[in-house]
């Protein structure tokens, strides 16, 4: 499941909606809006999304179901305004055991941080 929205979300229906009889673990990141950088104090993030970037997204999540054994994968990430504290990017890898969940969160968790470099701008205070 891959969701690109401008509203927050929830963690825990994300979470729900993966559990199943064949899960053993639900591995979740949730990334967020921190108030610094090396470059200072941070207002907050702008997220303006190309077709580009929503197609590396899927391939993404194709690539974790292949790679790992998982059983499922949900990436839901924020776009637009977002102020320090706000939500960003939720990952979350449901499988049969924890080590192809970790493995898989962490793999795709690396993956959306080098796109990222190409639609995030943050917003410095001054």
């Amino acid at each position: 499941m891959i969701e690109i929205t401008e509203r927050d979300f929830s963690v825990e229906e994300v979470i729900s909606r993966m559990n199943s009889p064949k899960v053993g673990g639900i591995i979740t990141y949730l990334g967020t809006v921190r108030g610094f950088s090396e470059g200072g104090k941070v207002a907050g993030i702008e997220f303006a999304i190309s077709e580009a970037a929503a197609v590396k997204i899927s391939e993404i999540e194709k690539k974790a179901l292949e790679d790992f054994e998982v059983e499922d994968v949900a990436i839901v990430h924020r776009i637009g305004w977002l102020k320090v504290g706000d939500r960003i990017l939720l990952v979350a890898v449901s499988a049969s055991h924890r080590e192809p969940a970790f493995a898989a969160c962490m793999g795709i968790i690396d993956a959306i941080k080098v796109i990222h470099a190409n639609w995030a701008k943050e917003v410095l205070l001054s």
